[in-house]
């Protein structure tokens, strides 16, 4: 009986939409005509890519009452948050590896993407070859038109074997083959050479260095010399030795500088790497709805803008060309010099995008250089210097540095590999029983870091907080590259016999002080603005009273760090990592994620394992909660100097989703690491219901070690008042739609993804008036399309 009510209910309700149906259609007949009645027939929907670069989605006033506690208990401005993070590596761009890392495969809009990036597309509009108007992509060797819904069929396959983790594609490296790798060999002469022809500036040239072991004479025709060796000369003979490191995550075959809009004379004047970084900051600023830099300039002044970007090793294929191809009297540019300098990448940032004439910290920390740089970046925002700085790292690969690292064995061992019957995506294995050596990669990363109070000014998203960084060295030692456990450190604290924690960790004792320093501050406010005489000039009334209360804002702000962010520094009993948990209202458990350095290599794994088994133990985390492991290097490779940046990326992905990517290379998980009970190593991907804090690992060689605590917005949001949080969610959804608006318009070639300036913001008459008004700032001029310094006085 109440399964025939359920059907009769349905078929009733089946019943009035097809009369509803019916009725609609004579409508629209009667409306559109005869010709047009298949508004009810059945339609085949072509899919169409949605190409974006996903926002945060925040939470209402009321969906983050849970953590209202928080509210007016830390200094935004000595807060630093991620509004922004751009990637160039062996799968693309920061998306389209989240899409393999997480799922495993590249979406309709992930393989577009990467079919553009790498040539194999583009967009057309205009008249084909057959005459007929068409926008959209074309095939970029045959031009006929190419459907989004056909694209990832047609192309996936080579997209798979030109990305990643792959066999080395020597057109990439100038030629370079793993399996003829040139050497030289001194040989001596034991007869005398047949005599050839040289220039005469170059005869001598060949006797100043062999002296006696050589003749050369003036041909009779007065033009060329002729040059001998001699019996006991020595030359250099070219051999090829067969190399087995074979593979390597090599940036997507077809990637090109040009195609994102770096001028071609840029391209091939600097190093590679400086176009990787280009590319990555051009990311990092659209990801912060920023789609022009100039525009900060409207919120703050050029001197608060900076950069601590940095790399292991910097313009390596430079550096290849200054000692290598300099010393074969070969042709190159003479200015390479400048190109092999860490800090020129930075540089080219600065020249060519930014103009900003804030604080410049380069960072050298080997493969540990993007903590570094984080670190230095949120040192530089809580001391004042700047309110938005660059951060990050990048580093290229080479034959050079593949051969030396394969003299330390410290990489896989792709014959050995093969050997035993596995491809170039299995030979990273980070936390497994054979792994072997790390994957060599390359590529940059780099994020976009500002104080809390900045972005939400500006209304750019906040992607993560970046509650505590820190780095460490290690105990006495001869080798330079053994990993260490400095970074234990940050979990120090005394554990005396004291039946209770401190009072500070207390967030209601913390509150009521605040609550006190506050009515103290409107006490003393008071006093101050009853003293001012109403018989004084009224300019110097204002004056005084805008003193005032600037005066009772820094007291304030000067409570907010006593109380709120740093009332755990120099505590003996506060460890760095519980006082910047405790500053949310958190601990140890809400540590959600662990992104592992993770770089397969024997030694590493181990004692990464155990500083973060150490720490979590000594800290109190509740026994069988186990944090799940990240070791984003079994697909990316290890690319140095990035490596840091791109855990950070893939760790705000992971906030934002709530997905723990697994280690699909994790087949069988070391038996040494059986022992560490608060780890759990993952070999695919798990949905949660949220994660609230990840806490990030890297170790460098020349004992570097870093961590970085990131935190979910959702903590910073619940800071603010109704008012304030949605007019900056409004902000917002504003900056995603011009981020979306713009990466589509670089896709359909309105214009191009790096968009080089060719002049600054302001006149060469304005300069020194911008640099020494601090309240100087640009405005857009909507004829012009650009930011500009129309005032520069100081009034």
């Amino acid at each position: 009986e109440a399964t025939a009510r359920l059907r009769a209910s349905i078929r009733e309700a089946s019943e009035i939409k097809k009369a509803v149906a019916v009725d609609s259609s004579l409508d629209f007949k009667a409306v559109a005509g005869a010709k047009n009645e298949s508004m009810h027939k059945p339609r085949v929907i072509k899919p169409r890519a949605n190409h974006k670069f996903p926002f945060p989605t925040y939470k209402s006033y009321e969906q983050l009452e849970h953590l209202r506690h928080l509210e007016g208990m830390v200094n935004l401005d000595k807060v630093v948050v991620v509004t922004g993070y751009g990637e160039v590596g062996p799968h693309g761009h920061a998306e389209t590896r989240w899409e393999m890392e997480a799922f495993g495969e590249f979406s309709l809009e992930g393989c577009i993407e990467l079919a553009w990036i790498m040539g194999y597309i583009r967009h057309f509009n205009g008249r084909l070859k057959s005459k007929q108007l068409y926008s959209g992509w074309v095939d970029a060797k045959t031009e006929e038109p190419v459907e989004d819904k056909d694209i990832k069929a047609r192309y996936e396959k080579q997209i798979l074997e030109h990305t990643g983790i792959r066999l080395i594609e020597s057109d990439m490296l100038e030629g370079y083959d793993p399996s003829k790798k040139n050497m030289m060999r001194e040989i001596q002469l034991e007869h005398d050479m047949e005599p050839f022809e040289a220039s005469a500036e170059e005869a001598a040239q060949f006797k100043r260095r062999n002296g006696d072991l050589v003749d050369v004479w003036a041909n009779e025709d007065g033009g060329e010399w002729s040059v001998r060796f001699l019996k006991g000369a020595t030359l250099m003979v070219p051999k090829a030795l067969r190399f087995d490191r074979l593979v390597a995550a090599q940036l997507p075959k077809g990637w090109d500088a040009v195609r994102y809009g770096i001028p071609k004379d840029i391209a091939s004047q600097v190093d590679p790497i400086t176009c990787y970084v280009l590319v990555a900051t051009a990311e990092a600023l659209v990801r912060s709805g920023i789609t022009d830099p100039y525009e900060l300039y409207e919120y703050v002044h050029v001197s608060e803008v900076g950069s601590s970007m940095g790399s292991g090793v910097g313009g390596g294929h430079s550096n290849k060309l200054m000692y290598k191809e300099r010393f074969f009297d070969r042709d190159i540019q003479n200015d390479v010099l400048q190109e092999t300098f860490i800090n020129t990448m930075a540089a080219w940032v600065n020249l060519l995008m930014m103009s900003a004439s804030g604080p410049i910290k380069p960072t050298v920390g080997a493969c540990a250089t993007s903590v570094l740089s984080i670190d230095v970046a949120i040192d530089t925002i809580q001391s004042g210097k700047a309110k938005v700085m660059l951060c990050g790292g990048f580093d290229y690969f080479q034959e050079e540095g593949s051969y030396e690292f394969a003299q330390m064995k410290a990489t896989s061992n792709a014959v050995d590999e093969f050997a035993r019957g596995r491809t170039p995506a299995e030979m990273s294995r980070p936390c497994t029983t054979t792994r072997n050596g790390f994957m060599e990669g390359e590529g940059a990363g780099i994020a976009t870091v500002m104080s809390a109070s900045t972005a939400i000014r500006i209304g750019v998203p906040i992607y993560g907080i970046l509650a505590m960084c820190g780095t460490a060295t290690d105990k006495e030692g001869r080798s330079v590259p053994a990993p260490g456990q400095g970074i234990l450190t940050s979990a120090r604290e005394t554990r005396g016999s004291q039946l209770m924690p401190s009072p500070l960790l207390d967030f209601s004792y913390r509150r009521r002080q605040m609550t006190d320093r506050r009515a103290a501050i409107a006490e003393w406010t008071a006093r101050e603005l009853a003293l001012i005489s109403p018989s004084m000039d009224a300019g110097l009334v204002r004056e005084h009273t805008e003193f005032v209360h600037a005066e009772a804002k820094r007291q304030e702000a000067e409570a907010l760090d006593t109380w709120g962010s740093d009332f755990w520094r120099n505590n003996p009993a506060i460890s760095p990592l519980r006082g910047a948990l405790a500053v949310w209202g958190l601990t140890v458990d809400d540590i959600g994620v662990a992104s592992f350095h993770g770089t397969s290599t024997k030694a590493n794994d181990k004692n990464e394992s155990q500083v973060i088994e150490r720490q979590f133990k000594h800290l109190g985390r509740t026994p069988g909660n186990a944090c799940p492991a990240v070791c984003q290097k079994w697909l990316t490779g290890h690319p140095k100097g990035a490596a840091a940046a791109w855990m950070l990326n893939g760790v705000l992905q992971v906030l934002r989703t709530g997905i723990i990517p697994g280690n699909r290379n994790a087949d069988n998980i070391a038996a040494e690491l059986e022992q560490f009970e608060y780890i759990m190593y993952p070999s695919q991907s798990i949905q949660t219901d949220g994660i609230k804090a990840g806490l990030l690992k890297s170790f460098g060689f020349g004992q570097v070690g870093g961590e970085i605590l990131a935190l979910h917005p959702d903590f910073l949001l619940a800071t603010l008042g109704r008012e304030q949080l949605e007019a900056y969610t409004a902000m917002v959804t504003k900056r995603e739609s011009k981020s979306y608006r713009y990466w589509h318009d670089t896709l359909a070639g309105e214009h191009t993804f790096v968009q080089v300036k060719t002049s600054p913001p302001y006149t060469e008459a304005q300069e020194p008036q911008v640099y020494l008004n601090p309240l100087a700032r640009a405005e857009y001029d909507a004829s012009t399309r650009q930011y500009l310094f129309k005032r520069t006085d100081q009034s």
